[in-house]
Order: C-alpha cells, then sequence, then structure tokens
C-alpha cells in the first residue's frame, strides 16, 4: 500500500481554483440522510428498548450497541467492494444508493417491530442500521472524490450543516406527529435523497487499477502501516476521532434517558435536546468549514474541542431542559469543527484507488468508540445507579482528544493542490 506521508501546509493553495458549491451541495444529501434517520432512532429507540428489557442498563447499552457492531462488519466490506467497483468503471454510488434504499425500507417498518418485543426490535434494528452501515464507507470515499482538496471542509461542513438542518425538521415531525408518521415521513425523505443522489451527482472516474486487489488483508495491512507512525499524526487522528465518537455516542444514545430521569419530563419532551444539538450543528457546520480551510485543520479541530469540555463540564450543572438548550447548541457548534476537519485531514494522503478501503478504516475507529461505549457507559450507569454522571464523561472523553489532536504534527494532513 502506498500512502503519501508528505506534510504540507495549510496555505499551499491555488487561490484561483473554483469552489465547488453544486457539489458540495449534492454531497450534503449524505448528511442529510443522517439527520433524517440518526435522531428519530436515537430519541424513540432507547424508550423501546428499555420498555422491553427494564430497568437492565448494561442490556439496553448492548442492544444500543448492535448498529455499531454491524458497522465493523460491513463497513470494511462496502469500502473495498467500491474500490473495485471504481476500478471497474462503475463507480462508488450502486452501493450508496443500495444502502439508502435498505435504510428506507427499515425506516418504514420500524414503528411495529414492538408488537414481536425484543426480538423484533433487534431484528428492525439490524435492518435498518445494514442499510445505513453498507453506505458509510463508499460515500466517505465519494466525498474526497468528488471535492479537491482545498474544498474539501467546505464540503464536510455541507454534509453536517444539512445532517442537522434534517435533525431538527424530523425532532420536530416526530414530537408533533407522533413516532409511526414521523418514520414513515423519514422513509420516504430518504428514497427522495437516493433519488437526488443518482440523478444529480456525476461521479468522477478513478483510473488508477490496484483498487481490485483490495482485500481485508489490506485493510490490515494498510492498518498497521497506519497505527506504525509511518504517516504523520495519523495515530493520533485515529484516536481523536475514537473519542469523538464516543461523546457524540453518549449524548445521541443516553441523553434521552438522562433526561427522563435528570429533568423529569416525558421521552417526547427530551427532543428539545436533540434540536438545540441540531441548531449548534446549523450554526456551526458551514463556518467550521471555512475555518478549518482558511486557518488550518488542526487549528480547527483544537478549538472545537476546548469550548466543548467547558461546555459539557458546565452542563452538568444544570437540572433544566431550558436551561440546558444553550450550553447543548455550544457544545454542539463546537463539535463541528472537529467533525467537520477529522475526516478530510485523515483522507488527504490517502491515493483516489484506496480511498474506500481506508475509508472504512477512519469508520471503522469511529466505530469501536461506539462498540465499546454503549455497554462502557451502561455498566457506570449502573455503578452509580443513575445517569448523572453523562456529561462529566463527555467532558472527559472530549478533554483526551484534545490531548491527542496536539500531537498531530503541524501541516500534516493539511490541504494541498496535488489533485
Amino acid at each position: 500500500m502506498e500512502i503519501d506521508n508528505t506534510v504540507t501546509a495549510a496555505t499551499s493553495v491555488t487561490p484561483a481554483e473554483r469552489a465547488p458549491y453544486g457539489t458540495c451541495l449534492l454531497i450534503g444529501l449524505g448528511g442529510l440522510f443522517a439527520g433524517v434517520t440518526g435522531p428519530l432512532l436515537s430519541t424513540f429507540i432507547p424508550p423501546m428498548v428499555r420498555d422491553a428489557l427494564g430497568e437492565h442498563r448494561t442490556a439496553i447499552g448492548m442492544v444500543m450497541a448492535i448498529d455499531n457492531v454491524l458497522m465493523l462488519l460491513l463497513v470494511p466490506w462496502s469500502g473495498t467492494a467500491s474500490d473495485r467497483m471504481t476500478a471497474a468503471g462503475r463507480g462508488r454510488l450502486p452501493i450508496v444508493i443500495g444502502g439508502f434504499l435498505l435504510s428506507a425500507l427499515g425506516m418504514a417498518l420500524f414503528p411495529w417491530s414492538a408488537r414481536f418485543g425484543i426480538i423484533g426490535i433487534i431484528a428492525a434494528i439490524v435492518l435498518l442500521y445494514t442499510g445505513i452501515n453498507i453506505q458509510r464507507s463508499p460515500f466517505q470515499a465519494l466525498v474526497a472524490d468528488a471535492v479537491p482538496s482545498r474544498f474539501r471542509s467546505l464540503a464536510t461542513g455541507s454534509v453536517t450543516f444539512q445532517m442537522c438542518v434534517g435533525a431538527i425538521a424530523f425532532l420536530m415531525l416526530g414530537h408533533a406527529l407522533g413516532m409511526r408518521t414521523a418514520f414513515l415521513i423519514a422513509a420516504a425523505t430518504v428514497l427522495a435523497i437516493a433519488a437526488g443522489l443518482r440523478f444529480g451527482l456525476t461521479e468522477p472516474r478513478v483510473h488508477e487499477t490496484p483498487a481490485v486487489e483490495a482485500t481485508f488483508r489490506s485493510l490490515l495491512d494498510a492498518l498497521k502501516e497506519a497505527l506504525s507512525g509511518t504517516v504523520p499524526g495519523m495515530r493520533a487522528i485515529f484516536v481523536a476521532s475514537l473519542f469523538l465518537q464516543l461523546v457524540f455516542q453518549t449524548f445521541t444514545t443516553w441523553f434521552a434517558l438522562y433526561g427522563t430521569e435528570r429533568f423529569g419530563v416525558r421521552p417526547e419532551d427530551v427532543t428539545i435536546g436533540f434540536i438545540a444539538w441540531a441548531i449548534g450543528g446549523v450554526i456551526g457546520a458551514l463556518p467550521a468549514g471555512w475555518i478549518g480551510a482558511r486557518f488550518g485543520r488542526r487549528n480547527a479541530m483544537l478549538l472545537g474541542f476546548f469550548i466543548m469540555t467547558v461546555a459539557l463540564i458546565a452542563l452538568n450543572r444544570v437540572t433544566s431542559v431550558s436551561h440546558a438548550t444553550p450550553l447543548l447548541a455550544l457544545a454542539s457548534a463546537a463539535w463541528t469543527l472537529p467533525t467537520v476537519n477529522a475526516y478530510p485531514m485523515f483522507v488527504e494522503p490517502i491515493p483516489p484507488a484506496r480511498r474506500g478501503a481506508l475509508s472504512a478504516l477512519f469508520l471503522l475507529c469511529m466505530a469501536l468508540g461506539g462498540a465499546i461505549g454503549d455497554p462502557m457507559n451502561g455498566r457506570m450507569f449502573d455503578f452509580f445507579g443513575s445517569y448523572r454522571p453523562m456529561f462529566l464523561m463527555m467532558a472527559a472523553y472530549t478533554a483526551l482528544a484534545f490531548v491527542a489532536v496536539l500531537r498531530i504534527p503541524r501541516g500534516a494532513g493539511e490541504a494541498s493542490v496535488r489533485e
């Protein structure tokens, strides 16, 4: 495997290069997909699982980790498959569209899964997250294929922006119309997103043929090389991404249960917290891309993690949803800075023909954070007998991510003009 380990400066770009705003807008539909599906699942799945299992928090965490287990299984396969399809001239979009279609089916069926008890809920989770995870690494690679290096932070900013807009809309739909109607509308929206990408995005061709040899063995070899320190800053990016996912996974999985306990409100009323997080993402996403492009991806990530740590510590002291709302928005706006800039930093030295397989490494690192995070957090909540320490745990994860980013050499993973 060949990875360009050249350290480039953030300023080594061509000022006259025209920003591909139309492509960034279409690429952002992948984020809209996540916004349509993710927050509804985070709001309604934990209470459904709790109702089926009772107050067994470790068991709840194990069920909630199924999506990350599926991610560990499916992301490597779909990433290497997309590299082979790209080398064969068919591109990555067919896998992405297939994942969207399967996810739409899962969203349409999910509201009725509880009729069959915990087995029905688990079956629905498997169906839905199979579709979600099949498209992850091909879509990530597609972002890098379709957008020049200088503008990738803007593209990932568009992804995050549309994700948060979708989250706001569908959290409000879930609150106003209830789970069944919201899930059915979400399924129809996912179908529309699939159509938009299929007919609106012209996928660039990658003419390098080594991708046809991409295998799980090559993925393991790539992991060994990445973690060996050959590529400057790669290990630190992995660690920071793992902790970033731990923060997000902790919030999306446990906040509904935290809010009902800490604030004494119904699960439906906790959606205001998710909406606040989504609003913060809307506010922060596009500026996060601009900051990463203008001041460097590493600097943007450090700023985001610092602000997040402060906001999360403050949230630990809050005792009402109304007081938590502005702090959640602030934490989320800061969260966009590392979220938008981490993947462009990671993918910078990776050649186009290997982006599917190696994007899988980035996603698997995040999946590891989720897979260990939900059961670990559940055990910690069992130990404390309460969800009360949730925000302090998130602050600790964020502080560790800040330390990891400090270890990334200056200039590593910044934008270049080699494409």
